[in-house]
């Protein structure tokens, strides 16, 4: 009689340690998210949930990495990192650190992009649009009707331990429980992507129990990723990590509720991440590497969604965790103007002496095509990204060492010509170059943000440019 009262604590405590836990995360997730939590009282000029249907039509377009920033797309880390922080190496985070520290930073990300004109669009506003009312309720519609499908889709009950017509009850009863649900916490329902593993107790209490995980969306703070935005539009990408699959969906979800329609979407085995995407006038560069494969880029030449005339295709044989976008190694500031991993150029000296070579490793080639009788026709392959930069963009290249190439140096968010908001922490040395070239440089804290692995680049999808 003690061994069995004995377990049937052990399990009660378990089940309202579980309980408790998740009631955290509830809580975390879905009260409001203030300026005034997180960044010292400084109100910011983000468009709120009321006004985001009510706004015309988003304009998309994305020209040259050079011309004024105009609308973003962010979304503040929240309690859906905390799982990651358990082990960030399985969530694909560098290393571990302070989401309180991270949220703050990204507030004040927000505000500095608000300060210079930027009209800054947040993820959840976009979910919660047309769901609530002005005092907080929920607003009948088809807005909350379609969140509730998102929320259903996020949610998943595993019933095989189920006898068949137990089981079979219990697509009805998770129906019933999205009903019952606020937006709020059916936007933590979206963001943890809960599973609740069922098994029978026979005539005991409810006559079930259970356990409960979750899938949380550990990185889709770097709202970069899951599409590219264009000349001619957005395009919606496919991960090459499994960690952020359900990410494409939540992207294709909020994009489409604020009346943009995708251009294109790969599909099948192609693999496309907005961190390999790149605007540069006639040119668009797309790299090919670790996170975007040549059957993506196939597919985006097929259909034209580029809207340029030349497509220079970035070939890294490097495939590196550190520099696993093209973002990540190189980086445009003006149209005649970029920086680039050392070890990936050759350097020379004012009269044209070599003075270090490139890595052989490290080196990327550029395959050219050109949109000539409606298509795209491969015109040059394998030309020296260095040489093609140089000689064909007529680029200068600003070469960045390892160490400030760790320290997120090259993850910079350009605003406009020669004006970009970049990371702290970098060499005097490096600073010193970009302000001799007449750079405009707003140097920001990162400290924690990017601990996922990502910086201001990352952490932006930039939907127009004038």
């Amino acid at each position: 009689m003690t061994n069995k009262l004995e377990r049937k604590s052990a399990s009660c405590y378990l089940l309202l340690s579980q309980l408790l836990f998740f009631m955290l995360l509830y809580l975390c997730c879905t009260l409001p998210v203030s300026a005034e939590s997180i960044s010292d009282g400084r109100q910011c000029h983000t468009l709120p949930e009321v006004g985001l249907l009510r706004s015309a039509a988003i304009e998309v377009g994305n020209i040259a990495e050079w011309r004024q920033a105009r609308t973003v797309v962010v979304h503040t880390p929240g309690v859906e990192v905390f799982f990651g922080l358990t082990h960030p190496s399985a969530a694909l985070f560098e290393r571990p650190f302070s989401l309180v520290g991270a949220r703050r930073e990204h507030q004040s990300f927000i505000c500095l992009m608000a300060d210079n004109g930027i009209k800054v669009m947040r993820l959840t506003d976009i979910l919660l649009a047309g769901t609530v009312d002005t005092a907080g309720d929920p607003l009948p519609g088809a807005a909350l009707d379609e969140l509730r499908a998102l929320a259903m889709e996020s949610l998943r009950y595993r019933t095989k331990g189920l006898p068949k017509n137990l089981a079979a009850s219990q697509e009805q009863y998770r129906k019933d429980v999205i009903q019952k649900l606020h937006p709020r916490e059916l936007l933590t329902m979206i963001l943890e992507q809960p599973v609740v593993t069922l098994a029978s107790t026979g005539r005991q209490n409810t006559g079930l129990k259970a356990s409960y995980s979750a899938g949380p969306l550990m990185n889709l703070y770097f709202m970069r990723d899951q599409v590219i935005t264009t000349a001619k539009g957005l395009v919606i990408g496919h991960f090459n990590a499994t960690q952020r699959e359900p990410e494409t969906k939540i992207a294709r979800f909020a994009y489409r509720k604020i009346g943009i329609t995708p251009v294109y979407e790969v599909t099948g085995k192609a693999r496309l991440e907005g961190g390999d995407f790149i605007p540069a006038g006639d040119t668009a560069l797309i790299g090919q590497g670790l996170r975007t494969n040549a059957e993506a880029i196939r597919q985006l030449l097929e259909a034209q969604a580029f809207g340029t005339k030349r497509v220079a295709v970035v070939k890294d044989s490097w495939k590196n965790q550190e520099q696993m976008h093209l973002d990540t190694y190189f980086n445009i500031i003006d149209e005649n103007l970029a920086v680039i991993v050392a070890d990936r150029i050759v350097q020379r000296d004012a009269s044209g002496k070599v003075i270090k070579v490139a890595d052989p490793a490290k080196q990327s080639l550029v395959d050219l095509y050109e949109l000539k009788d409606s298509s795209y026709r491969k015109t040059s392959t394998n030309i020296p990204f260095q040489t093609f930069l140089e000689r064909d963009m007529g680029m200068k290249l600003i070469p960045v060492s390892n160490a400030d190439q760790l320290k997120y140096g090259i993850n910079f968010l350009a605003l406009g010509k020669k004006k970009i908001l970049a990371i702290d922490g970098v060499s005097i040395g490096y600073k010193q170059r970009l302000a001799a070239e007449g750079v405009d440089a707003s140097w920001m804290d990162f400290s924690n943000l990017t601990g996922g692995y990502g910086a201001a680049h990352c952490t932006t999808q930039v939907l127009r440019r004038d």
